[in-house]
C-alpha cells in the first residue's frame, strides 16, 4: 500500500503579522488525508511557533525523505511569504521569493526559507523515486504581489533586511542525454505577480485557495489528475479573488497523490464566472469562433459545446443543444476538438485500389485527417502489404504493414501524429508586435562548436572525440510587460517536449534561462550512429502570453509504430467516432483566421551534426 508522508505547516501567529485561516487549513487537510481510503498516512504537523526554519528542514529532510518509490512525500504550506528584487539570472522574473518560517519575522531572525532552496530539497526526494506534492498557499506561492483585496486578507509580509540569501545546495535539473530526472509537483495559490487571500468562509477563516482545493478533492471524487483538479480550483478562486490565479507547475495527466499517468482529455471544460470556457485558444492553434468541442466519456449520445469567442489561452463556449444542471457547473469535463477546430491534414493515397480502399475508410474515420482539401499534404503510397507515408518535415519514416483494418487504422494514427506535430511546428502568431519583442537565444559552451549559416541555422558540432555538445539557451522577453513563456523543442523525430523553458513568467526586459540555467545537451536520437556525416535538428520555438497556457497539447512522444495507439501524444485527441467537418454553406475546416490576440511566437532551428 502507497504511504503518503505528509508534512503540514499551518503559522497564524506571526509576530507583527498574525493570520487566522492557515492552521484551519492544516487541520483540514489532515482530516481530508486520515479520511482518504487506499492510503497509509504518516502525518507530522507544524504549527505555529512549532514552525521554524530548521523544524520545517528536519520535517523535509527527515520525515518526507522516509518516503520509498511507492510512496508519496507531501508538503502542505499554509503562512505568509515574501519577495525582493534580485539580479540572479535564474529568476526570469527579477524577483526571489520565499516562505516566512515562525522565527523569521522577530529582528535578527532566521532566514527564510527560499524558493530555489525549497525545490532542490524536494527534487532530491523526488530523484529517489517517490512522488512529491508542494501545496504552498501563500502569497508569492507561484513566484510578487498586487493590491491586497479590500475585507480579505494577504498572505504577505514585506522583505526584512536581516534576511540573508542562501545558495541553494544544486542544481534543479540538468539537459544531459536520457529521461530527464524526477521533480516535484507544485500546487500554488498564486502567479509570481500575485498575492493569496483568507476570509470567512462558512464558519471559519481560511485561504481561499486550500478551502478551493480540498472542495475539489471532494466534488472530483477519487484520483482526479493534477490538470482537472487545477481546472476546477482555478475557476472557483479565480471567480471569488480577482487578481488570485491558483498555478499548477508538473504534469498535467499525472494522478494526484499516486504521479503514474492516466490517459486524458488534452483539454478541459469548465464553468467561470466568464461563462463556459475550454482551455484552449489561439496559441494552441484555435482559429475562430464556431469550434466544437465534444464531451469525452459521454456516453452514446455525447454533448458538444460551440466556441463563441476564441481567447489566447482559451476559448468562452456556449452548450449545443443541451441545458447545463447545477451540478454540471461544479464539474470539470475532459473534451476534444470535433468539428472547426483544427484545418485537417491533406491526405493523397495512391497504389493497389483494395489497399487504397482500406486506408480512406480509416482516414474517414480520423478527426485530424481528410481526403484531399488544402490541408497539410501528406501522402500514403501503398504496395505490396506496405504503407509508405510521406510530406512531413521530419525524419523518414519506415513503411508500414498494411494487410488489415487494424494495420490500416495505425496508418491513420500515423498520419495524426504527423499532423499534430506539424501544427505544433508551424503555429505561429498573427500579433506581429508581440511576436517581435520576444526571441531564443542559443549560446555557445567550451563542449562543442557553434556557427550560425546564412538562413539563419544554428549549427552545433559534436566534439572530435565524440562528446554531444552543449548549449545554453535564453528566452527573451523584451516587451515592456511580463509574459508567460513556454519553450518548446520539436524533434525530427516528430516529437515535442516543453522540458527545456515549461511555462513561467519572464519580467519585462528580461530572460528565462532553459534547464534553469543548466547547460542543455545536443545529441542524436538513441540508437544512431555517432559517425561522420550523422545530424539531427531541433525546431525550438517559444509562445509568450499574458496568462498561461494549457501545456498537455504541447506534449508529443516521437512516432514509434510499436507504440500503443491511445497514448500516443498523451491524450485522447484522436480517439472516438468524431469528424472535423464544416458546416453547411463550403465554410472552409478551421474557419477564417483569427484576430490579433495578446501572444506571441518566435523560434530557431538547430542543426545538430557529427563534423
Amino acid at each position: 500500500m502507497r504511504t503518503v508522508y505528509a508534512l503540514l505547516v499551518g503559522i497564524d501567529d506571526y509576530p507583527g503579522a498574525r493570520l487566522r485561516g492557515c492552521v484551519n487549513d492544516v487541520r483540514a487537510a489532515q482530516r481530508w488525508l486520515r479520511e482518504r481510503s487506499g492510503l497509509a498516512c504518516g502525518i507530522r504537523t507544524l504549527l505555529d511557533g512549532e514552525a521554524t526554519r530548521a523544524a520545517v528542514l528536519a520535517g523535509i529532510e527527515d520525515h518526507l525523505g522516509r518516503g520509498g518509490p511507492d510512496d508519496t512525500a507531501l508538503l502542505w504550506f499554509s503562512g505568509h511569504g515574501s519577495e525582493r528584487d534580485t539580479d540572479d539570472p535564474r529568476e526570469a522574473t527579477g524577483r526571489a521569493q520565499a516562505l516566512v518560517c515562525h522565527d523569521s519575522l522577530a529582528a535578527g531572525g532566521q532566514p527564510l526559507l527560499q524558493d530555489a532552496e525549497l525545490g532542490v530539497l524536494l527534487d532530491r526526494i523526488a530523484a529517489r523515486g517517490t512522488h512529491v506534492v508542494a501545496v504552498l498557499d501563500c502569497c508569492h506561492a507561484g513566484g510578487a504581489t498586487r493590491d491586497g483585496v479590500p475585507g480579505r486578507t494577504a498572505r504577505s509580509v514585506s522583505w526584512r533586511p536581516w534576511w540573508r540569501t542562501a545558495e541553494p545546495g544544486g542544481a534543479r535539473g540538468a539537459g544531459g542525454p536520457g529521461p530527464q530526472p524526477r521533480e516535484h509537483i507544485l500546487l500554488a495559490a498564486c502567479r509570481p505577480q500575485e498575492g493569496a487571500h483568507e476570509d470567512r468562509l462558512g464558519d471559519e477563516v481560511r485561504g481561499h485557495f486550500s478551502h478551493a482545493l480540498l472542495d475539489a478533492l471532494a466534488l472530483l471524487g477519487p484520483d482526479p489528475t493534477y490538470g482537472t483538479l487545477h481546472a476546477r480550483v482555478e475557476a472557483r478562486v479565480r471567480d471569488l479573488v480577482p487578481g488570485q490565479h491558483p498555478e499548477l507547475r508538473g504534469l498535467e495527466n499525472a494522478r494526484f497523490l499516486y504521479g503514474d499517468t492516466l490517459p486524458s482529455a488534452p483539454f478541459h471544460l469548465r464553468y467561470t464566472a466568464a461563462g463556459w470556457e475550454v482551455n484552449c485558444g489561439q496559441a494552441h492553434g484555435l482559429r475562430a469562433a464556431g469550434a466544437e468541442f465534444t464531451l469525452l466519456g459521454d456516453g452514446p449520445s455525447p454533448r458538444r459545446v460551440v466556441a463563441c469567442e476564441v481567447r489566447p489561452e482559451s476559448a468562452l463556449v456556449r452548450p449545443a443543444g443541451w441545458l447545463p444542471s447545477p451540478g454540471d457547473r461544479e464539474s470539470v469535463y475532459g473534451v476534444t476538438p470535433s468539428a472547426l477546430a483544427f484545418p485537417p491534414a491533406a491526405v493523397t493515397v495512391t497504389g493497389d485500389p483494395a489497399a487504397v480502399r482500406l486506408v480512406a475508410r480509416a482516414v474517414e474515420a480520423a478527426p485530424a485527417l481528410s481526403l484531399g482539401g488544402d490541408g497539410l499534404p501528406l501522402r500514403v503510397a501503398v504496395r505490396d502489404g506496405l504503407a509508405r507515408v510521406s510530406g512531413a518535415a521530419g525524419r523518414p519514416l519506415p513503411a508500414l504493414p498494411l494487410r488489415s483494418p487494424g494495420d490500416a487504422e495505425r496508418v491513420a494514427a500515423c498520419l495524426t501524429h504527423l499532423t499534430h506535430w506539424h501544427r505544433l511546428r508551424d503555429l505561429v502568431s498573427p500579433d506581429p508586435w508581440l511576436s517581435s519583442l520576444i526571441r531564443v537565444t542559443v549560446e555557445e559552451t567550451p563542449v562543442g562548436r557553434l556557427r550560425r549559416t546564412a538562413d539563419g541555422e544554428i549549427v552545433c558540432s559534436y566534439t572530435p572525440d565524440h562528446r554531444p555538445p552543449q548549449v545554453g539557451v535564453r528566452v527573451h522577453n523584451d516587451s515592456g510587460v511580463p509574459l508567460w513563456c513556454v519553450l518548446l523543442d520539436l524533434t525530427d523525430s516528430y516529437a515535442c517536449s516543453p522540458q527545456l523553458y515549461p511555462g513561467d513568467f519572464v519580467g519585462p526586459g528580461r530572460a528565462g534561462r532553459a534547464m534553469r540555467g543548466q547547460p542543455v545537451w545536443l545529441y542524436l536520437p538513441r540508437g544512431s550512429a555517432v559517425v561522420p556525416g550523422a545530424f539531427t535538428r531541433d525546431r525550438l520555438r517559444v509562445i509568450a502570453a499574458e496568462n498561461e497556457l494549457n501545456l498537455a497539447p504541447f506534449r508529443l512522444d516521437a512516432w514509434s509504430s510499436d507504440a500503443p495507439q491511445a497514448s500516443r501524444g498523451g491524450s485522447a485527441a484522436g480517439d472516438g467516432p468524431l469528424r472535423l467537418t464544416g458546416p453547411s454553406g463550403g465554410r472552409d475546416a478551421g474557419g477564417p483566421a483569427a484576430g490579433v490576440g495578446r501572444w506571441g511566437t518566435a523560434h530557431v532551428d538547430v542543426r545538430t551534426q557529427v563534423p
